[in-house]
């Protein structure tokens, strides 16, 4: 096995710093200097000089949608198209090399209409402009707001009588569908096209690994059933994957059981929270309470300032209460997305009934994103434990649109991580991908200075809540690993955890805070196996 020399290594174990570190049996089995490492080492055994390079636990990302993330690399890229007119002319481009026949659908996410020219979102008509024998539905960043072409409406059997599903909306103008999809209304369209195969996931899967290795990242907390559509093929493909030593980094399966059907359906395959390996393993139910802040679909308890709504709420608080009490009776843990304050009070409500019957007083109940807060909630979110999976790189892309949409009074109580910490609230952090990137160093970047990636604002966005740099590689590791029960056994360089790690270019801790997001990963290791 081999020992760590010459390291500034930063264990986040009491905030100790150490130079040198003993592998065995995947675990850290020594910590200590130069010298201690090495009179433990034996003659057959490597010996590593990390030549002064600074060494950090490895990353763990709370929650994203891998899978998807890997879809889209081979989707149509609609990421950052500047207008409606350049996305018809990038999608028409992409049919045309790629040679695609008619009747097979163009899907792909990525598009956000804030940065259109247009300041619009696009509908049927525009898509109809890329092709008319094509089908085509294109998912906005958020995942919360969808586009269909007339071709996709009719195969869709999408019409003027077609009634908005609970917990959604049919755009129509005078009695016709635009083909914009929201919320619920999304299932429309995931319900109808064919679920995936283990083999294309498999693939898939293989295809992003190393994309997550590179930025340090070694383990994944990821919702993937919404993408792939079946259960029992998204399971098999992580299984296999483990049993042929394939899966170089670990996974915690998130799965969105949305009604009693899905979750008799888990059970029936012995599905609970916590079951599996230290490579793979059944987190918790991942559930979806309201819509996103761009979209303007992020459930609010007062109406947006610039449209007159205040968003969707999917499940009523009673159709919440339910659903939350099957899955926490059949041994799931559970996290619930929620943007808005009405979200999070709906959830904070549901979760109070289970912590009240629950026999289990450890129950980690987990609300995603939380961004818009008060002094109420978060004292709730304070005395039910809630841990709060908040994304640092969400700052960078919604700092711009925040107060137009909410004001300032309520923009001033949003993504407020250091009010959470100081209340000790438990903080998990990650990047929601393919929303946004998922290179953990800079949403440690984001959460420090509270700036989007080319510096601004010049001040920091509502910089009373920046965090330290201590306080954000905690959050992005051992925040996440308690999150999912593992804060024994991941989250720092201690002996006995799991020897996760990853060197740095530089010292996060003395550089300067501006230049984090330049920091670059050279070396990632999962039980002490260097993977990239």
């Amino acid at each position: 096995m081999p020992s760590f020399i010459n390291g500034n290594i930063i264990t986040l174990d009491e905030d100790k710093l150490c130079e040198a570190f003993y592998v065995e049996n995947d675990v850290f089995k020594a910590i200590g200097t130069n010298e201690e490492i090495l009179n433990l080492s034996k003659a057959d055994e490597s010996v590593v000089d990390l030549k002064g390079k600074t060494v950090v636990p490895g990353f763990n990302d709370a929650h994203m949608h891998f899978l998807n993330y890997a879809v889209q690399k081979d989707n149509v890229n609609l990421l950052n198209v500047p207008s409606i007119n350049e996305l018809i002319c990038v999608t028409k481009e992409y049919i045309k090399t790629r040679n695609v026949p008619n009747e097979q659908w163009i899907l792909s996410r990525g598009w956000n209409h804030n940065l259109f020219s247009e300041k619009r979102l696009p509908n049927r008509y525009d898509l109809d402009k890329i092709s008319t024998e094509h089908p085509i539905y294109f998912a906005r960043i958020c995942g919360h707001i969808g586009v269909c072409n007339s071709k996709a409406l009719e195969l869709l059997k999408i019409t003027y009588t077609t009634e908005n599903p609970d917990g959604g909306i049919i755009d129509k103008e005078n009695g016709i569908p635009t083909g914009i999809l929201r919320e619920n209304a999304l299932n429309l369209v995931s319900n109808s096209l064919p679920t995936m195969t283990k083999e294309q996931i498999k693939t898939l899967l293989k295809s992003a690994f190393m994309d997550a290795l590179k930025v340090g990242i070694t383990t994944i907390q990821t919702e993937d059933l919404t993408h792939c559509g079946s259960l029992e093929n998204l399971l098999s493909a992580y299984r296999e994957l483990e049993n042929e030593h394939a899966l170089p980094l670990r996974f915690i399966l998130q799965l969105n059981l949305t009604n009693e059907k899905s979750i008799s359906e888990a059970v029936s395959l012995g599905l609970k929270s916590n079951l599996g390996s230290n490579m793979l393993k059944i987190g918790p139910v991942k559930l979806f309470e309201d819509g996103s802040l761009g979209g303007r679909t992020a459930a609010m308890k007062e109406a947006y300032c610039d449209t007159d709504t205040t968003g969707v709420l999917i499940y009523n608080q009673d159709s919440l209460d339910n659903i939350t009490q099957l899955a926490h009776n059949a041994g799931f843990q559970i996290t619930i997305h929620a943007i808005g304050d009405n979200a999070s009070e709906t959830i904070l409500n549901s979760y109070e009934k289970i912590i009240e019957v629950s026999k289990n007083k450890d129950l980690r109940l987990t609300i995603v994103h939380c961004q818009f807060t008060n002094d109420e909630l978060l004292n709730r979110f304070k005395k039910l434990s809630i841990v709060a999976n908040v994304q640092p790189s969400f700052v960078m892309t919604d700092y711009p649109i925040v107060e137009k949409a909410v004001g300032k009074i309520r923009a001033d109580k949003s993504y407020t991580w250091k009010d959470m910490l100081t209340l000790e609230i438990p903080i998990a952090f990650s990047s929601d991908a393919p929303i946004e990137n998922f290179n953990p160093l800079e949403g440690i970047y984001a959460a420090v200075t509270r700036k989007d990636l080319k510096g601004y604002p010049e001040e920091g966005w509502y910089k009373a809540q920046n965090l330290t740099v201590i306080e954000a590689l905690k959050a992005y590791s051992l925040g996440s690993a308690y999150m999912s029960f593992e804060e024994n056994i991941k989250g720092s360089i201690s002996i006995g955890k799991l020897a996760d790690f990853v060197v740095l270019s530089e010292d996060i801790l003395n550089t300067e805070k501006d230049n984090i997001k330049n920091i670059n990963v050279l070396e990632t290791y999962v039980g002490g196996i260097k993977r990239f």
